[in-house]
């Protein structure tokens, strides 16, 4: 993720002498903290509304309520609903600089200025050209899209695609995910050659000029189209795991429709030397949801070294493996080999969980306490995996 603004404020000296804040916590959030961090910048605070993630820390940062915001601090967004948290901000009396530090979700701006709708005409525009060369490239199949970069989306939205493509009598399909971990996730359940990866934003404008030119031929398969039909505000009055919010609303499937497990996934290639069977390999980090105190690992991991286990971290890039841990990666279509070769997985609730759903090994599952999206449900009952140990940090 890109933070060009974060770069001229600090040049600006825009941080000297300031309380800086960030607002909202997810995965954008704890990037920004990261990335201040690496400009000796310090953030006193995550500012939530969510109750239930107030009172923990986040990469050491307490996550607080905005109303005990300093009124002088300057508060850093990244969150498509900048203009209503920024609206609140002033109202409880924040008097400093509020900074939109990017379009976290570009696809979402609520404004009607003319700039802002110039602006998004030519998005959409820009969509509608990928559009018509995606249709005329692929001109017989059925364009399923996934327009998040997430693997748990991808995961179940291919998992149920067969049944789909039953019910609709669908022949041929092109997939197209969001960026290069995702398409690996889609070859796991269809041929390499029906998989099709565009950039972030490059996707957003595709999908908006999909909704726009409301194209026949095709659906958004992901659980959350806040951009379509609000179909989230479903779990307001009615639960629903997130697993069947996929086999029912997504995909309009009946109780008997089945999911399929990935058909095409390698050999583990064990480079790292790790103990078969005797190995525990931990996934601790997750996009959007509180992380368990390292306390929590070390635990963990002290008790696997003392029953003879190997304790490894999975990691992606320049990921740093827990402490008193050997770093592990392995490419996605090797995964279920890996912790299957591995005998034991535990993570946080994340989309390696799901990449790995079907694996036939010793799974644990660890979620936080804290309520899911907007909605009144626990986390840990709407991504419930059935069939894996659960661990709730809370009761740790």
């Amino acid at each position: 993720m890109e933070f060009e603004v974060l770069n001229t404020l600090h040049k600006d000296g825009a941080f000297a002498g300031k309380d800086v804040f960030v607002f909202g916590h997810c995965n954008a959030t704890e990037e920004m903290i990261d990335y201040l961090s690496g400009l000796s910048v310090n953030v006193v605070a995550i500012l939530d509304n969510n109750k239930t993630k107030v009172g923990n820390l986040c990469k050491g940062v307490p996550i607080i309520l905005p109303k005990y915001i300093d009124a002088n601090g300057i508060v850093l967004i990244a969150n498509r609903f900048y203009e209503q948290m920024a609206q609140q901000l002033r109202k409880i009396g924040c008097e400093g600089r509020i900074v939109k530090v990017l379009e976290y979700n570009s696809f979402a701006e609520y404004s009607l200025s003319q700039e802002t709708v110039k602006r998004k005409t030519e998005r959409m525009l820009r969509g509608k050209n990928t559009l018509e060369n995606i249709k005329a490239k692929y001109s017989k199949e059925h364009l399923v899209v996934c327009p998040h970069n997430a693997l748990g989306d991808v995961y179940w939205a291919m998992s149920f695609l067969p049944e789909y493509m039953a019910k609709h009598k669908i022949d041929d399909v092109t997939v197209i995910v969001n960026g290069d971990a995702c398409k690996q996730v889609a070859e796991m359940f269809v041929d390499a050659s029906c998989v099709l990866s565009l950039p972030n934003i490059e996707m957003e404008e595709f999908t908006q000029a999909l909704i726009y030119c409301n194209e026949p031929n095709c659906i958004i398969a992901h659980h959350d189209k806040i951009y379509t039909d609000n179909s989230i505000k479903y779990l307001n009055s009615h639960f629903i795991s997130f697993i069947d919010f996929y086999k029912y609303i997504v995909f309009g499937l009946d109780k008997t429709a089945e999911s399929v497990a990935p058909r095409f996934h390698l050999p583990f290639k064990n480079t790292a030397g790790i103990l078969q069977g005797k190995t525990l390999i931990i996934s601790p980090n997750a996009k959007s949801v509180v992380l368990p105190p390292s306390e929590f690992w070390q635990k963990t991991i002290q008790e696997y070294k003392n029953k003879g286990f190997m304790v490894c971290t999975s990691v992606i890039e320049s990921e740093t493996p827990l402490e008193n841990t050997i770093p592990i990666s392995f490419p996605l279509n090797q995964a279920i080999s890996a912790v299957e070769y591995a005998g034991h997985f535990m993570g946080i609730r994340n989309g390696l969980c799901d990449v790995i759903n079907s694996a036939k090994c010793s799974k644990t599952v660890v979620f936080p306490d804290c309520i899911y999206s907007t909605t009144k449900i626990k986390v840990a009952d709407f991504f419930a995996l059935p069939d894996w140990f659960t661990i709730f940090t809370d009761t740790i």
